[in-house]
C-alpha cells in the first residue's frame, strides 16, 4: 500500500481541505494560481500565509500580507501536495486540454533521466497534477508549459539530472581509466567506486555506474568490476560501528578486516549521515533569519538580556513540602520575557540553520568535516533547547502537584510533564505575543488530563493482580514463610472496614487462619461479585464498587509505608 505524503505546514494543510469544497470551476482557476505561486516560490525566503492564500484564492484580508511566516522550503513542498490533491478532486481528462501532458514516463524517456531525478525534481518546485488519462486510469502527469518553466529557472539541477547521456569519448575512457585503477590497486567496491570518480569528474555516481556496467556488458573479459571488492556486508557494518563508538582507530579497523581505510571511513560516514537524516526538524522563521549577519544579532540579544536584570530573591522561594532533589529545580532563574523570547530566536534559528546545512548535504559526497560542521549545529539546537526547558522545570512541578492523587507518586508525575515541556517548545510561536509559561500550563493540564487516569487505571489493574497472586488456590506451603505472608496479609486487611475485608477475602478466596500441620485444608473457593452480594445482602455493582475503594486504600498505605 502507498504512503500518502503528509503536509508539512498545517495552515497549508486546512486550505487544501477548504479549497475541495470550491465549486469547480472556481477550483480550476485556484489550482493555475497556485502553480504559479509555486513557479515564484524561493526555498530560502519566508511568506505570511495571508500572502499565500491571496495569491492562490484571491482573498485580500483587512490587514495585510500578515500572519504566521512559512518557510519557503516547505511551503514548497506543501503547494505541491495541494495541486496534486486539488486536481485529483477534478477529474480532469487530457484530451480535452488544449496543452498536451507528459507522464512519468515521458519526462524519463525525453531528458533521458531515472524517476527518482523525476521525484527530486517534484520536491524542488516541478508541479505535478493528477488526471484522467485515455486509458481510464487516473495518474500523474505534468503540463507541458509547467516542465518547460521549471526548466527554464533550475537549470543548473536539470543539467545535472540529464547530464546522464553527455559523456563524450574522452571522458568515458577517464571514467574507465580511473575505475580500474580503483578496482585493482585500491580494492574498492563499485559503489566507492563511482562515488570517487563522480565527485573528481564532477558527475552523477549514477552516470559513473552506468558508463562503467555499460563497458563491462560489452567487454566481459575485461570487465571491471568483476574485480572490486564486495560491499562491505550487514554483519562487518556493525563490527565497525560498534568498534568506532568505542574509539578503535580507523587504521585499526581497515587492518582487522582486511579493507581499505576508505571503505571503513564511508561506512562510519553513512551511518552519521543516516543519524542526522532521522532528526525531525520544524522551524518557525522570523524576518531577521534572513538579514546579513543574523546569527551575531541573535547572540546579541541573548546576550544583552543575560546582563539586562539580575534574578528576584522571590523567585527562588522553594515550597517548604518539596522533596530536595526537586527543591534543586529552584536555582535556575526565570526567565524575563525578554530573554525568553531571545531564547526561542536562538532556538529556531539554529534549527533553520541545520536544515538548510542538512538540504544542502549530498550523502553521497559528504565527508566527515561537513558532517562535523552540521553536529555542530545541531548541539546549538539541543544546547538551547535545554536552556529553555531547564528554567521551566519549575512549572512542571507546580502544575503536578495540582494533579498529585493518593496512589500516584509525584516524580512520576513529574518525568510525565517533562516529555510535555519539551514538546511544548518545539511547537511554541514567540511571535504570537503569549508568555511560554502560559503555553506550556495549558499543555501541561491537557496532557496530565490524559495520563493520570490512565495511570490510576493502571494502579487498579496492579492492585488487583496483586491480590490474585496472594489468592494462589494450590495448597501453601508450611513454615514460617507461609506464616509471615498470613500476617502481612492479616495487617493490611486490618486497614479496612468489615465490609471491605469480607468483600476482598470473599472474593479472592483469601484465608488468614492458621492451618493445622495435621489437617491442611484448601484455601476457600473465590465467590463472583454476585455470590458476595447474596452473602452482604447488596447488589454485585456495589460489591465491585466496595472492591475497588478498597484496593485503593491498599495501595495508599503501602505507599505511605514505603516512603
Amino acid at each position: 500500500m502507498a504512503t500518502v505524503a503528509k503536509y508539512r505546514l498545517d495552515n497549508l494543510a486546512d486550505l487544501a481541505r477548504q479549497m475541495t469544497f470550491t465549486p469547480p470551476k472556481p477550483r480550476i482557476v485556484q489550482l493555475a494560481a497556485a502553480e504559479e505561486l509555486l513557479h515564484a516560490i524561493d526555498p530560502t525566503k519566508a511568506y505570511p500565509f495571508d500572502f499565500v492564500v491571496f495569491r492562490i484564492t484571491g482573498y485580500h484580508p483587512k490587514g495585510g500580507a500578515t500572519g504566521p511566516l512559512l518557510t519557503g522550503l516547505a511551503l514548497q513542498h506543501d503547494l505541491g501536495l495541494l495541486i496534486e490533491q486539488l486536481s485529483d478532486s477534478l477529474d480532469v481528462q487530457t484530451l480535452a486540454l488544449a496543452e498536451p501532458v507528459l507522464t512519468i514516463d515521458d519526462v524519463t524517456e525525453r531528458f533521458n533521466v531515472t524517476s527518482k531525478t523525476i521525484q527530486r525534481w517534484r520536491r524542488r518546485g516541478l508541479p505535478a497534477r493528477k488526471f484522467l488519462f485515455p486509458d481510464g486510469k487516473r495518474r500523474v502527469g505534468f503540463l507541458v508549459s509547467s516542465v518547460e518553466r521549471f526548466f527554464a529557472t533550475h537549470r543548473e539541477q536539470v543539467d545535472r539530472g540529464t547530464n546522464f547521456s553527455q559523456v563524450d569519448e574522452p571522458e568515458r575512457d577517464e571514467i574507465l581509466r580511473r575505475a580500474r585503477r580503483l578496482a585493482t590497486l585500491c580494492q574498492c567496491c563499485t559503489s566507492e567506486i563511482a562515488r570517487r570518480i563522480a565527485r573528481k569528474l564532477n558527475r552523477s555516481p549514477l552516470t559513473v555506474l552506468h558508463t562503467i556496467r555499460k563497458h563491462d556488458d560489452e567487454h566481459p573479459a575485461r570487465a571491471i568490476f568483476a574485480r572490486a571488492a564486495e560491499p562491505i556486508g550487514e554483519e562487518d557494518r556493525a563490527r565497525i560501528l560498534k568498534s568506532h563508538r568505542h574509539g578503535v582507530p580507523l587504521r585499526t579497523l581497515a587492518r582487522r578486516l582486511c579493507r581499505p581505510r576508505s571503505a571503513v571511513y564511508r561506512v562510519i560516514v553513512e551511518e552519521r549521515v543516516a543519524r542526522l537524516a532521522k532528526r525531525r526538524v520544524r522551524y518557525i522563521d522570523d524576518p531577521l533569519y534572513h538579514q546579513p549577519g543574523a546569527e551575531d544579532v541573535v547572540n546579541a540579544l541573548l546576550a544583552g538580556e543575560e546582563l539586562a536584570q539580575p534574578a528576584r530573591p522571590e523567585d527562588a522561594r522553594v515550597p517548604r513540602d518539596l522533596p530536595p532533589y526537586l527543591a534543586d529545580l529552584y536555582r535556575t532563574p526565570l526567565l524575563s520575557p525578554a530573554k525568553e523570547r531571545a531564547l526561542f530566536l536562538k532556538f529556531n534559528f539554529h534549527k533553520r540553520q541545520f536544515a538548510q546545512a542538512r538540504r544542502r548535504l549530498e550523502p553521497q559526497f559528504a565527508r566527515a568535516r561537513d558532517l562535523g560542521e552540521l553536529e555542530a549545529c545541531w548541539r546549538k539546537v539541543v544546547e538551547t533547547k535545554n536552556a529553555i526547558v531547564r528554567a521551566n522545570l519549575r512549572l512542571v512541578v507546580s502544575v503536578a502537584r495540582k494533579h498529585l492523587r493518593p496512589n500516584l507518586a509525584l516524580m512520576e508525575l513529574v518525568s510525565d510533564g517533562n516529555l510535555t515541556l519539551m514538546r511544548a517548545v518545539e511547537s511554541f510561536d514567540v511571535h504570537r505575543g503569549h508568555r511560554f509559561s502560559t503555553y506550556a500550563t495549558l499543555a501541561l493540564m491537557k496532557g496530565f488530563a490524559r495520563s493520570v487516569p490512565a495511570m490510576l487505571a493502571a494502579r487498579r489493574a496492579t492492585g488487583a493482580a496483586t491480590l490474585e497472586e496472594v489468592a494462589d488456590t494450590r495448597n501453601v506451603a508450611r513454615g514460617a514463610t507461609a506464616a509471615l505472608e498470613r500476617d502481612e496479609l492479616r495487617q493490611m486487611l486490618g486497614r479496612l472496614s468489615d465490609r471491605e475485608r469480607t468483600v476482598l477475602t470473599e472474593h479472592f478466596g483469601l484465608s488468614l487462619e492458621e492451618r493445622s500441620r495435621d489437617h491442611a485444608e484448601p484455601r476457600s473457593t473465590p465467590a463472583t461479585y454476585e455470590q458476595v452480594g447474596q452473602r452482604l445482602g447488596i447488589s454485585k455493582q456495589r460489591v465491585r464498587q466496595i472492591e475497588q475503594l478498597a484496593i485503593a486504600k491498599l495501595r495508599a498505605a503501602m505507599g505511605q509505608s514505603t516512603t
